[in-house]
């Protein structure tokens, strides 16, 4: 387990715990992109939901290309993205800008690799999928 904590832009959603690090990848599915306004998204993997989260969140839901159901999970105030949950998974996703333990973000994957804007750089030694891999 490793301890996390970590904070919105605005510093009303707090969270703190003990993870379980399954993986940390940078997405390049339409939802990231459109969900940070980056290029991609980068999200550290956990294996169960044992974070504390204090403050007021808001949450999304939508379909994704899978079929599954996505929950985005921001700041109520400032709207910072702040985590994400798959229907069919365990566990949850937690977006790498607002992890207090910077060198944490260490990817080894990129998810939805097919989908990369042309002009965004690519590291060859990290593993791609062209899909979330199962």
């Amino acid at each position: 387990m490793t301890e996390i904590s970590g904070s919105c832009l605005c510093g009303q959603v707090k969270f703190s715990g003990d993870v379980d690090i399954l993986a940390v990848a940078n997405c390049h599915c339409d939802d990231c992109r459109k969900a940070t306004g980056a290029v991609y998204g980068t999200l550290l993997f956990a294996k169960e939901k044992t974070l504390t989260i204090e403050g007021e969140t808001h949450s999304f839901d939508h379909t994704a290309d899978s079929g599954n159901t996505l929950t985005k999970i921001n700041c109520a105030k400032c709207g910072s993205p702040m985590f994400t949950s798959n229907s069919s998974r365990s566990g949850m996703g937690i977006r790498a800008g607002v992890i207090d333990q910077n060198d944490l973000i260490q990817p080894s994957r990129y998810v939805y690799g097919d989908r990369a804007i042309a002009t965004t750089p690519i590291d060859d030694t990290l593993e791609s999928f062209p899909e979330m891999p199962g």
